[in-house]
């Protein structure tokens, strides 16, 4: 007998563009980061200060891009199109 089939999830990347970054904003960077990274589900999360991006590498299963934006959101940065 075998329980039920896990269905593999391939990771997703998001890249989301920010209003509000500063190009010499090593600290806005490192808090993106250190806080998104905690979040269940996410690989991993790159800043790009000069082009006002960040990119997340994250499992769809565990975790909506509608959650990441909100999460951009609260630390107080715009979503930008792109």
């Amino acid at each position: 007998m075998t329980g039920p089939k896990i269905q593999d999830h391939q990771n997703e990347t998001k890249t989301f563009k920010l209003g509000g970054l500063q190009e010499d904003g090593r600290h806005q960077k490192q808090e993106i980061e250190t806080y998104v990274s905690q979040i269940d589900g996410v690989d991993s999360v790159l800043v790009n200060l000069e082009q006002g991006t960040v990119t997340i590498d994250f499992d769809p299963g565990a975790i909506h891009p509608d959650y990441l934006r909100g999460t951009l959101r609260s630390l107080g940065h715009d979503i930008l199109p792109q």
